[in-house]
């Protein structure tokens, strides 16, 4: 049985390899259908920076992101900041140190200004700071003008395997 991206790590592929396995893992797995699969389908990974330790991914809002406002939902925008800030991660990730994503401990978001239907959103990912159980990534979600209408914060914790060995 192949390893599942979602799960364990492959060492083997490049930086860009893993975070999309992982990303196809959830969007393409015929096995899987969750309310996450729709939202993460609509993005695509722009670029990496494994020396930051920064992963950016971009986005257009469609209408079935939108609240009744015609503007990017929260529920949306969390589920986003939730699955894609964690691949920032993989920048960072070694065996038997953050080989796996772990999973979500705090997630806070914060809204400053609205993403109406039809903006091109970027999306950065950027590790703050990493421990052997425990890490922090940051995301920020910029307009087609470059202004920030949400960021948030994303405490991730180790639950198993060799990486949450103290």
């Amino acid at each position: 049985m192949a390893n599942d991206p979602y799960r364990s790590t492959d060492f083997t592929l490049t930086v860009e390899e893993r975070i999309k396995a992982y990303y196809h893992s959830v969007t393409s797995d015929p096995k899987y259908c969750g309310f996450d699969v729709h939202p993460l389908s609509l993005l695509s990974l722009a670029s990496i920076s494994p020396t930051t330790p920064t992963v950016t991914w971009t986005f257009t809002v469609t209408s079935s992101l939108c609240n009744k406002d015609g503007n990017l939902h929260g529920g949306a925008s969390s589920t986003i900041f939730d699955n894609l800030t964690s691949t920032a991660l993989f920048t960072i990730g070694k065996p038997g140190f953050w080989d796996n994503l772990g999973v979500t401990r705090f997630l806070a978001v914060s809204y400053f200004r609205p993403i109406p239907q039809g903006t091109q959103v970027v999306l950065e990912c950027e590790v703050v700071a990493a421990g052997k159980r425990m890490a922090q990534v940051r995301g920020t979600m910029r307009n087609d003008e470059g202004k920030v209408c949400a960021s948030c914060l994303h405490e991730k914790v180790q639950t198993g395997g060799p990486s949450a060995s103290l």
